[in-house]
């Protein structure tokens, strides 16, 4: 019976320390790697897709308290080592441990709004100023990063959850709710390592640029030649021999994310006829080994 007590101690006790814990955002040198589209998420085919990085760029101090400054970059998708937009200051947030919320001051703004509010129970209201409606709490859990257990809260409307010391699933000051469109978190890192997820999302599915260099980028378009461009009754593709031992796999996808063409290259030269296509815009992938090599968009007359 004595045992039985004090295994029964051990574990209340285990219970209210991790009741107790909170683990607060990164310190510094955080950056949010964002994907954004105009549907629903996860992020469907690229042509409705945007990239950005949200991070950490500098310390402030605001009425005598502590904040981490914010900015934004936008990338191109095609190629992410050119940037559209940005750097853009979005503000300054801070993370009240000790309360376990965190506040964020708008660009533009001098008065603090709520983001996340880390005590809320099962039927608690969060009022964020990252959705425009209030949001009810339906379930709480804790999901292991970096060996330690975060709370996660997850909310009644679709899609929207937010996770201690990391955000929410869709960034750090991004809506919290996708809805006919939104972003969602691809990875957190701190300096270089990869704090959440553990898998983060795999644009090199849509954007050569992660894998190759433009020199390699270039080399490789060279050996790839696709025209006429617009096309009315068919296009062609010529390639490099070398390329062609490599059993170099071709599909085309309409902009609604329709797959129409799906083949393997055989010849050198090869006719790829578009008469059962509606007019608008294609795009032409190229994959060798499962992987996208080439992507080129083609209008259909």
């Amino acid at each position: 019976m004595k045992k039985l007590y004090i295994l029964i101690f051990f574990v209340l006790t285990s219970v209210l320390n991790y009741g107790q814990s909170y683990h607060s955002l990164p310190e510094s040198n955080a950056k949010w790697c964002i994907k954004f589209n105009n549907h629903v998420i996860p992020p469907p085919v690229w042509w409705y897709t945007n990239y950005w990085e949200t991070y950490y760029s500098g310390d402030t101090t605001i009425l005598n308290q502590q904040y981490k400054t914010i900015e934004k970059t936008e990338y191109d998708i095609f190629c992410l080592n050119t940037v559209i937009n940005g750097p853009e200051y979005l503000g300054a947030i801070r993370d009240d441990s000790i309360n376990k919320k965190v506040f964020y001051i708008p660009k533009g703004q001098t008065n603090e709004e709520l983001l996340y509010d880390f005590n809320l129970v099962v039927g608690d209201t969060l009022f964020s100023y990252l959705w425009y409606q209030p949001l009810i709490v339906e379930f709480i859990d804790s999901i292991l990063i970096q060996n330690e257990y975060h709370k996660r809260i997850i909310f009644e409307y679709p899609e929207a959850e937010i996770i201690e010391g990391i955000g929410s699933r869709t960034g750090i000051v991004e809506e919290l709710v996708a809805f006919e469109g939104g972003s969602c978190l691809c990875a957190l890192y701190v300096d270089t390592l990869l704090i959440y997820p553990e898998n983060p999302c795999d644009l090199s599915g849509t954007d050569t640029c992660l894998s190759l260099n433009l020199d390699e980028i270039n080399f490789l378009m060279s050996k790839f030649i696709i025209f006429p461009n617009p096309a009315k009754l068919h296009f062609q593709i010529n390639i490099s021999e070398d390329l062609l031992l490599q059993n170099p796999k071709i599909n085309i996808i309409s902009i609604q994310g329709n797959t129409y063409e799906k083949n393997i290259l055989l010849s050198k030269t090869n006719k790829i006829n578009l008469d059962h296509l509606t007019p608008g815009l294609y795009i032409v992938n190229i994959y060798i080994n499962n992987k996208l090599i080439l992507s080129k968009k083609i209008t259909k007359l």
